[in-house]
């Protein structure tokens, strides 16, 4: 008899401790877990909640940017002037003038200058100018600027006639504006 009261005992225990517990999620205080039975608080959770440790933050090495936009499209193409257009005189003749307008935008201040290339010997001397200004602002904005360039002692006997013979070209460079 003592036997079956042990077993029963222990079978009454055994259940007693399996027995489903009311539990509820404490998200207002500084460690979230469960309470069951709205005793003592379980370290761990009965439902794993998303909990933020930490924010680092991610940086990025940025370089200077400069773009020209739809520089392959733009061209200068030279007409026949006065030589006093360009501030130079008879004995320069003949003397010629072309311009181009165009879109740049910059992540830095920057001061656009330019490179003249020759191609043959059709061009005497000549020069390139912005009209209207050579800086822009680094605000990342696109912003029109006028490029030009004059030619004076030309030697358009050296080349065959035409409409748009090649001379040269203009590079486009840039430096901050400092």
């Amino acid at each position: 008899m003592v036997k079956r009261t042990m077993i029963t005992i222990m079978l009454v225990a055994c259940l007693a401790s399996t027995a489903p517990a009311d539990y509820e999620v404490d998200y207002f205080g500084p460690i979230t877990g469960a309470k069951v039975d709205g005793k003592e608080e379980v370290r761990w959770p009965y439902r794993y909640e998303v909990l933020t440790i930490c924010a680092i933050p991610i940086k990025i090495h940025v370089g200077m940017f400069v773009q020209v936009k739809d520089c392959k499209k733009n061209e200068i193409i030279l007409e026949q002037v006065s030589c006093a257009d360009i501030g130079k005189g008879g004995a320069d003749y003949p003397c010629y003038l072309g311009c181009v307008d165009f879109d740049v935008r910059a992540n830095f201040p920057m001061k656009l200058g330019s490179s003249l290339h020759k191609d043959g010997d059709v061009i005497g001397d000549w020069s390139a100018y912005y009209d209207g200004g050579d800086t822009v602002p680094g605000d990342g904005d696109w912003h029109g600027v006028k490029l030009c360039v004059k030619a004076w002692k030309t030697r358009i006997y050296k080349a065959a006639p035409g409409d748009e013979v090649s001379v040269g070209s203009v590079d486009i460079t840039v430096k901050p504006d400092v």
